[in-house]
Formats: structure tokens, C-alpha cells, sequence
């Protein structure tokens, strides 16, 4: 089986046997195999080229997943190579059909509101597990909620997913050209992910962050791992109304928060912070941040003519 068993996963169900290095050949066979991303079906209510790759592997998670990407205007006509955002909870992502309460983040609309002042980025959308998701999100499980396979994620994301999509997409593929982003869970996860591998990963949006599931553990691991930062950028934002029903869990958003941007800004660590008062827990709060968010982290990848 090849190094890169979520290309194979993609391309073709029958594994190859003979594949099993790790140099080079075998991301070109990986490009090979995998090839574009088929056309994403939907009812005209999606802003420019969104494409999926079905049934992907996603490997060392037990499961399955329809991974999808949306390519910047006029991708197939040029060279040019691109930054890219992966970003967690794909199903809410770009479809009202498929994300929760029909209510999306509208990353379409705002990769398109980004190309028009000359700044383009590949976004990668990983579903979520629909019963599993706070055991890959979190690095530390909750007493009551579980959890705690972070380190599988990020392990499939950067050992896994982003060589097949640098193998397949034209992408820059340094650390500073890497994006991880997503909300609440997906929040913590993408702090993580940075933290443990830097050398993958140089850009966090971590929108609405529940650090309090994994608690002080892991707010223990961001301070020591920030004793010597790596280096990177950071948005961090919350919302005043993100669990209205938990006084307690409530607070411990914006407290919470506020101790990790006290980390990053005395470690150095560039760092984009937002707080809306009256912002709930919902994706449409988290689209109405997203473009700036993603603008500063992506800057520099303006367009020049």
C-alpha cells in the first residue's frame, strides 16, 4: 500500500502493493493516482469552484469521509501555486444542506470576497466524525464528555492528508503557507496541531475555542510549549454569548481565551484577537470573522499583477 493511503483511498479502491516508501516517487505516484477532484453536486448556492474527493480513508481514524476543496478563480488556467487552509467540521463549511441547523460558515462566499482584493488560498474541508468528534478534537478528554485522540488527527492531517493534497494540488507547502482553522472544538484542536507540529503547520484560526473541555491540562501544555514558541501566527477571537445556557462555561470562554492570548502575546507569537460581546456559538458568528480572520492570516498572498 502507498505511503499516501488517502490518495489511494481516493483514486482507486484497490490498494498498491508495491508503494511503500516515502521519498518522492512515491508522491508522484500519489499525484498519479489521485488526480482532480471530482464535481461537488449542489443546487447553485455555492460561490466558485468547490470540488470533493468522496469516500477518502481518513487513516489511523476508523473512518470515512467525503473531504472537499475549493480551488481560487481560474486554477486550472495558470501555474501558480497556492497557499492552503485546512479547516475542521467540513461538512458546515460551504453547504446549507449539509451543515448544522442549515447554517454554514460561508468560506465560498468569503474565498470570494478575499480574491477580489487579490488574496487566493486552496481551502481543505475535513467532515467531522458525527460521534466521535470530541475524541479527535481534544488532547485531553473530559471527565464527563471523553475525548483525547488528538495526536490521531493531526497525525492524519499532516502525515496523511496535506502530502496527498501537495501531491495532487499545486500548493506551497511550508509551514507558513499551512493554515489550520475551525471553531469551538475545532478551535483546540487547531492550537494543538500548531503547537505539535510546527513544521507542518505556521498559521491558526482558532474561532470560539473550548479550551474548557480539555481544561487545564492542555492550557498547561500551550504555556510550556510557549516557553520557547515556535514560530507562526495567530487569530483568536470569542464570542460574549457563546453558552448562555452554562453561566460557567460561558466565562470560560472569554477567560480562557484571554489567558491564551496573554501566552502568545508574552511568547512574541504575532497574534490577531477579537471579541464580540454579544457573538453566540454558531457558524454564521463565525463566518461574519472569518474573512479578516483569514485575510491577516494569509497575508502577503495578495496578487500582484
Amino acid at each position: 500500500m502507498s505511503d499516501h493511503p488517502i490518495a489511494d483511498s481516493i483514486a482507486d479502491p484497490i490498494a498498491d502493493s508495491t508503494a511503500d516508501t516515502t521519498d518522492d516517487t512515491t508522491a508522484s505516484r500519489a499525484a498519479t493516482a489521485l488526480g482532480d477532484p471530482g464535481a461537488y453536486d449542489h443546487d447553485g448556492d455555492i460561490v466558485g469552484d468547490l470540488r470533493v474527493w468522496r469516500d477518502v480513508e481518513l487513516t489511523g481514524l476508523g473512518r470515512r469521509a467525503d473531504v472537499l476543496v475549493h480551488l481560487p478563480p481560474g486554477y486550472d488556467a495558470g501555474d501558480r501555486t497556492y497557499p492552503v487552509v485546512y479547516m475542521h467540521d467540513g461538512q458546515n463549511l460551504f453547504d446549507p444542506r449539509t451543515s448544522t441547523g442549515g447554517v454554514t460558515w460561508g468560506v465560498d462566499r468569503a474565498m470570494a470576497q478575499l480574491a477580489r482584493r487579490g488574496i487566493e488560498a486552496i481551502v481543505v474541508g475535513i467532515p467531522c466524525s458525527p460521534t466521535a468528534r470530541g475524541d479527535e478534537y481534544t488532547p485531553y478528554p473530559h471527565p464527563l464528555r471523553g475525548g483525547g485522540r488528538a495526536d490521531d488527527y493531526v497525525r492524519f492531517l499532516a502525515d496523511h492528508l496535506k502530502p496527498a493534497v501537495d501531491a495532487a494540488l499545486r500548493t506551497e507547502r511550508g509551514p507558513a503557507d499551512t493554515v489550520v482553522a475551525g471553531s469551538s472544538l475545532g478551535g483546540v484542536i487547531s492550537v494543538h496541531a500548531w503547537l505539535t507540529r510546527p513544521d507542518v503547520f505556521g498559521a491558526v484560526g482558532a474561532f470560539s475555542p473550548a479550551f474548557w473541555w480539555p481544561g487545564e491540562p492542555m492550557l498547561r501544555d500551550v504555556e510550556a510549549a510557549l516557553a520557547t514558541p515556535p514560530p507562526g501566527r495567530v487569530h483568536l477571537d470569542t464570542g460574549g454569548r457563546e453558552e448562555p445556557g452554562d453561566p460557567d462555561i460561558e466565562r470560560a470562554y472569554v477567560d480562557d481565551a484571554e489567558r491564551v492570548l496573554g501566552l502568545l502575546r508574552r511568547a512574541g507569537v504575532p497574534v490577531r484577537f477579537v471579541y464580540d460581546s454579544v457573538a453566540p456559538h454558531v457558524e454564521s458568528a463565525w463566518a461574519q470573522r472569518l474573512p479578516e480572520a483569514l485575510a491577516w492570516l494569509l497575508e502577503g498572498y495578495a496578487v500582484r499583477s
